[in-house]
């Protein structure tokens, strides 16, 4: 069975927030089908909760330079999970269009978790990659994203969307990871992650704060970490915390905003 002490036993930097987040959102995909895609697997850290979500008539495809199956098979064991339905590709992510029958697998993914080379010309072209694959309701995540040791994750993703404004939106900031969707699904996610997220990842003991700190005119995006007392579980901008302005026209009233704050932290 899944849990954060067992995927703490398989090596690698995958940690407990993102932990937590993914669950959230996976457990948010209960309804949505498609497969689970990774680049970047080493010990298979990770890939072990995409395991753990994998549906039975999905595909769970694993992409490293050199893929160490055993060990991967070791960090599934360690959860309980066996997929039926696992690729492995072992080689640079630059040579994934030339081995993927992309035509079959055209927005068939659900999850694309990108923490490979970690090179701005490979998050680019993963990325270009990602576009032809990720369902429209799917999530692409980027690892490392405003890490300081590898800037260019971050400022070829931003070039990313900045060049293709109708691929993908980055939809969150979290423990060193960005988290893009399509922008036709950028609403539904983000009355997700503004109404229930706070209490999903609560529900895995992880507290934390969800910052929403500009409006629609500058970035839909919201910012997570750990719990700050003086904000609250969610905060809006720093001149006005209590107040979240959402994408488009639609927000949440100051009163209404302090009133639901103040209910979830009565529940704490």
């Amino acid at each position: 069975m899944l849990s954060w002490e067992k995927i703490d036993t398989v090596p690698g930097w995958f940690g407990f927030h993102s932990y937590v987040i993914w669950r959230s959102l996976l457990d948010h995909q209960a309804r949505t089908r498609g497969d689970l895609f990774e680049i970047g697997v080493w010990k298979g850290r990770s890939a072990a909760v995409l395991a753990s979500y994998l549906k039975p008539d999905e595909t769970l495809y694993l992409c490293d330079l050199d893929v160490d199956e055993p060990a991967i098979r070791r960090a599934f064991e360690v959860v309980g999970a066996a997929p039926a339905r696992l690729v492995t590709l072992s080689g640079p992510s630059s040579k994934l269009p030339g081995r993927l029958d992309l035509r079959s697998m055209h927005q068939t993914v659900r999850w694309m978790h990108i923490d490979g080379e970690h090179t701005g010309t490979a998050v680019y072209s993963e990325l270009e990659l990602a576009n032809q694959i990720v369902s429209p309701d799917g999530l692409v995540v980027v690892d490392d994203f405003f890490s300081p040791r590898y800037p260019a994750n971050t400022t070829e993703a931003v070039r990313y969307l900045d060049k293709n404004p109708f691929h993908f939106r980055l939809l969150a900031v979290a423990f060193n990871k960005g988290y893009f969707c399509r922008p036709e699904a950028l609403p539904q996610h983000m009355e997700f992650i503004s109404s229930k997220l706070s209490d999903a990842m609560l529900a895995y003991e992880c507290k934390t704060t969800i910052f929403k700190t500009t409006g629609s005119w500058d970035t839909d995006a919201v910012g997570i970490t750990g719990f700050t007392d003086a904000a609250g579980t969610i905060a809006g901008p720093d001149t006005n915390p209590h107040y979240w302005t959402l994408i488009r026209k639609k927000r949440v009233p100051s009163f209404l905003a302090r009133l639901r704050n103040a209910w979830r932290e009565l529940k704490r």
